[in-house]
């Protein structure tokens, strides 16, 4: 029993050590022990750098390369190069500096465009008018066109940047970039309530006929009921008999509701001894 436990103690010895050999921090005995970028130098049993990658920048041996940590491939640091395929695509290659350049038609800086006029494309790399400024139509936004003398975007007429682009009873509206009516005004009657109409002289929304937008629009005894915007009779007065009690008329000069022969309002328009009923409106 004492052997048989020797040996299973010897054969568990034997696997780690093997194990150890293969999997160990830096021993290896085949490249599969090593990592992608790696190779197993079979000899020192040790894993280096595969040939063409690299782990640090030195590993490159070039002063214009550098290593990519993610892929461990030795590149060119930006801006330096060798040849037109180590720069991008609007760049040529300085090979007397080693320098990636603009090609002809490109830019890289605001120097190489015109400086009163033109900017350098952050995104197309190619001069192209400054903010404002154009050659056709289509340097401009949406709303503008290419004044070609000036060189000049314009706004077209009802559109507007600011609201000094517009007349003064407008606001240049920066959602739709549209000249909108400010408060008050109006463009047609589109602008105004079912109760008013546009006054196109003076741009503003006033009442249409058998209305009203304020009490002096309406005669001395009635007022401007806001919510209907129509003319009503004030407190104590009448437009007709419907606006008075069924005991009395609305007198048609004086606007005031008047009780009817044989009613009253008060004490006054009873008999001598006699007086107004209070409920009745009769002389008892």
């Amino acid at each position: 029993m004492k052997n048989a436990n020797i040996l299973i103690l010897g054969g568990i010895f034997a696997v780690l050590l093997f194990l150890y050999g293969c999997t160990g921090a830096t021993g290896c005995t085949t490249d599969k022990n090593c990592k992608d970028w790696q190779t197993c130098d079979l000899e020192k049993k040790t894993c280096t750098v595969k040939q063409g990658l690299c782990e640090k920048e030195a590993d490159c041996n070039d002063t214009l390369v550098t290593c990519n940590v993610k892929d461990h491939a030795c590149v060119y640091k930006p801006g330096k190069c060798k040849a037109d395929a180590h720069c991008g695509a609007w760049q040529v290659c300085a090979v007397s500096e080693n320098t990636c350049k603009a090609a002809p038609g490109f830019c890289d800086t605001e120097e190489v465009c015109s400086a009163d006029f033109e900017r350098c494309d952050n995104s197309t790399h190619k001069c192209k008018p400054k903010l404002g400024l154009c050659n056709d139509n289509f340097d401009c936004n949406g709303w503008e066109y290419c004044d070609q003398k000036a060189k000049k975007c314009t706004v077209i007429e009802g559109r507007c940047n600011f609201d000094g682009d517009c007349t003064g009873w407008q606001t240049c509206d920066k959602k739709t970039n549209k000249c909108i009516p400010k408060k008050e005004f109006c463009n047609n009657d589109g602008d105004c309530g079912q109760w008013a109409r546009c006054d196109k002289e003076a741009q503003k929304c006033v009442a249409r006929q058998g209305y009203c937008s304020m009490d002096n629009e309406c005669s001395a005894w009635q007022y401007c009921e806001t919510k209907t915007h129509v003319c009503k009779a004030n407190k104590d007065f009448c437009s007709s008999d419907v606006d008075c009690g069924e005991w009395q008329n609305c007198e048609k000069e004086s606007h005031v509701c008047e009780a009817k022969i044989g009613y009253c309002d008060v004490n006054q328009d009873c008999p001598a001894g006699e007086v107004c009923e209070e409920n009745s409106h009769m002389c008892k």
